[in-house]
């Protein structure tokens, strides 16, 4: 698959994410999908998450803990394999009623038209301290 078609893809990725159709989104990935995303450990969604079992399970945990407010890729870079997301969200933490809001970089390798790997950097402080009472 060539950069022109990985940036594609990204892009009806977040297009779908945001219009709520999720099957659209994990058909891009591959069965051996791993998703890496720092933080605290009472983060629910953060660590790693390997193959679409968990990956159906870390979405699943975001929607029951986060109202998202805003999530939205301002710039898309791409190289070889690698689609590079600069974005920013702001979503409530449902226990705490608390809103966040963060910057973000998430990286996606590809691997024969699929997602392969997923790498989230951020700052997690402002998540952390929504989900702290």
């Amino acid at each position: 698959m060539d950069q022109l078609n990985n940036q594609q893809l990204i892009e009806k990725m977040f297009a779908d994410y945001a219009s709520g159709n999720m099957s659209a989104v994990l058909s891009l990935f591959n069965k051996d999908i791993v998703w890496e995303r720092q933080g605290a450990p009472f983060i629910p969604f953060s660590g790693v998450f390997k193959g679409m079992d968990e990956i159906n399970r870390m979405f699943a945990i975001q929607a029951t803990t986060l109202s998202i407010k805003e999530f939205v890729p301002d710039k898309i870079c791409t190289d070889d394999d690698t689609v590079v997301v600069l974005g920013h969200d702001v979503a409530e933490v449902v226990t705490t009623g608390k809103t966040y809001s963060a910057k973000w970089v998430q990286a996606y390798t590809f691997n024969e038209g699929k997602i392969i790997h997923v790498q989230v950097y951020m700052d997690t402080k402002p998540i952390a301290d929504a989900f702290l009472p």
